[in-house]
């Protein structure tokens, strides 16, 4: 008996993608349309028992990405973007206020690393929450908490179920769930929620049960692909093709080593350079890292091989500080 699969996306918004019939969900769990492999337990067990071959280097290093600190909106005008730590971004774009996975101080059982750059009550007047998927490096529900009391006004965009999620806790907050290549639109901006090769779970029992993926943004002849938390897959090849090459490209490139474990969910610096060449992305600013201590490697190893590889390829790349105003501009 072959497996039972449906197919489900919000009805009520576009899909720019022609003919894709919504995601497929196998024994009630979204699935990635490449990589189907899942670590178990033992897979775990094995990573956290291995020897870590930069285990010294981890433990003598001190860095921390550099920080200007942001103490108001007031000098953000037209179309920029702040780095906030992590996958957190700050974004005006299209007269529009918007927010990527906001994480204000530590996560459960891990601790912050670099600092939060701004006091989180500057952010007001945000219209909308984009959050990629429900880990809870990426989904903080405290966080959420403070940003939606400061902005009960904002809108959530979001991957199917993880809406149903956040309106459990904020029952009064707007909430628009999509499914892959679906769209939301607001005067002169468009939000696209797209593909992304990952997982979802916040508890032993809901693995698989709210969709993950990356977002596009499009407004004022500008536009910016986000790439939530990916694996390598052909997702990046078609960005280009639906939207043409993207001007900017935020782009993860931290929690990747040992590559046998990480491989399938995170992408590698030299990774998300291939991704951003196959999308053509004009400039390509790096995020995921040096925040949370997740994986094998440094926190000052991802920026570095990734500068270095950039200007092999001769990619341009930007590596913002923490706090740092990025004026986002057509060249």
């Amino acid at each position: 008996m072959g497996e039972h699969i449906t197919f489900r996306r919000n009805e009520g918004l576009i899909t720019v993608k022609p003919y894709w019939r919504g995601n497929p969900v196998v024994k009630g769990h979204f699935v990635n349309r490449q990589h189907k492999m899942k670590h178990g337990i033992g897979s775990v067990m094995k990573w956290r028992f291995s020897l870590n071959p930069q285990r010294k280097e981890k433990r003598r290093e001190i860095w921390e990405p550099q920080l200007l600190p942001l103490k108001t909106l007031q000098n953000v005008t037209g179309h920029s973007l702040v780095w906030l730590g992590h996958n957190s971004f700050f974004m005006q774009l299209a007269g529009k206020r918007i927010m990527f996975d906001p994480v204000f101080g530590n996560i459960p059982f891990v601790r912050r690393k670099s600092k939060f750059p701004a006091e989180p009550d500057i952010f007001r007047g945000i219209d909308y929450l984009l959050i990629s998927h429900d880990h809870f490096d990426h989904l903080d529900k405290p966080s959420i908490a403070r940003l939606y009391r400061n902005n009960p006004g904002l809108t959530l965009f979001c991957g199917l179920g993880t809406g149903k999620l956040v309106k459990g806790w904020f029952p009064e907050m707007k909430v628009i769930e999509a499914g892959w290549y679906q769209q939301i639109a607001d005067e002169g901006l468009k939000i696209t929620f797209l593909p992304a090769q990952h997982w979802s779970k916040r508890s032993l029992s809901d693995g698989g049960q709210r969709l993950w993926g990356a977002f596009m943004l499009q407004g004022e002849d500008l536009s910016v692909y986000y790439g939530g938390d990916t694996g390598f897959s052909t997702h990046f090849t078609e960005i280009q093709e639906l939207f043409g090459p993207p001007d900017y490209a935020l782009l993860g490139i931290g929690a990747y080593k040992p590559r046998w474990f990480m491989q399938p969910n995170h992408i590698s610096p030299y990774d998300s350079l291939t991704a951003s060449a196959q999308m053509q992305a004009r400039v390509t600013i790096p995020m995921h890292y040096g925040t949370f201590d997740l994986s094998d490697e440094p926190l000052s190893d991802p920026p570095a091989v990734f500068a270095e590889e950039a200007r092999k390829r001769q990619i341009k790349v930007l590596i913002p500080a923490l706090g740092e105003i990025v004026k986002l501009n057509k060249i």
